[in-house]
């Protein structure tokens, strides 16, 4: 656990104005960790550890919102499953625009998931299987969304659906291995609920991505020639270095 800790620590040169989130998925309940010792949304969750507190876990049970629950798997609704859910909030025209973000959005399989974990980053006391930064500027999203390119060419997406965000940031990344990144201020129902400061990119990382990330943010550099010099004097080096001066 303390070689897992100095890794992530990299994330500390940023100064976030709300630390890094690690979250752990468990079917059995987690051992020196407390309960939430409140019912809120999964996102509202999420704040929670920004704020400082934790480490914690959750249940299903304590999910204050229904789409956050249906998320987690509780038993689906047939409002949900309608569309009429996303009508009746006036997010979708018609019920059949409504049915097809089903196909799009991850929910956990009932009893599979029972208890979730969160921590901010500097109590973390497990392996997280993500790790959520909800960044402060662009500048910063840049540099992290570049350290998972750095050393891999894979390309940058970021996936959404107005409604259910808390899907996108905690249950596809889980799922499906993939870093994901959402605009706070963009889902409908962190939006109302203010759970986020408007405009930050809330970065989810997935297990299998960090060794790569922290990695590359210990050795690429942050701040490229290209942004703190001329333009046509970083290429006119580029070419010398590499005997093209005449190109």
């Amino acid at each position: 656990m303390d070689s897992i800790k100095r890794e992530l620590s990299i994330f500390n040169k940023f100064n976030f104005e709300r630390p890094p989130v690690g979250v752990k998925f468990l079917f059995n309940r987690p051992e020196g960790v407390e309960r939430l010792g409140k019912d809120t949304s999964f996102c509202g969750m999420l704040k929670e550890a920004q704020l400082g507190k934790g480490p914690f876990y959750a249940e299903p049970q304590q999910q204050s919102c229904k789409p956050g629950a249906y998320v987690w798997g509780a038993e689906s609704q047939k409002v949900f499953e309608s569309g009429l859910f996303g009508v009746g909030l006036k997010v979708f025209k018609d019920a059949r625009a409504d049915i097809r973000i089903h196909q799009h959005v991850k929910r956990l399989d009932k009893n599979i998931v029972r208890y979730i974990s969160f921590s901010p980053l500097d109590q973390l006391s497990f392996d997280p299987d993500l790790l959520i930064v909800m960044t402060d500027s662009t500048s910063q999203a840049e540099i992290i969304l570049r350290a998972m390119t750095y050393t891999t060419g894979e390309k940058i997406s970021s996936k959404m659906t107005f409604v259910m965000g808390c899907s996108w940031i905690l249950v596809y990344p889980y799922l499906t291995g993939q870093v994901n990144y959402v605009i706070s201020g963009m889902g409908s129902g962190i939006k109302a609920n203010k759970v986020f400061p408007p405009g930050r990119e809330i970065i989810s990382m997935p297990y299998n991505w960090l060794p790569t990330i922290t990695r590359n943010l210990r050795e690429m550099e942050w701040v490229l020639p290209l942004y703190t010099e001329q333009t046509a004097k970083v290429i006119q080096k580029i070419k010398a270095e590499l005997g093209l001066q005449g190109s």
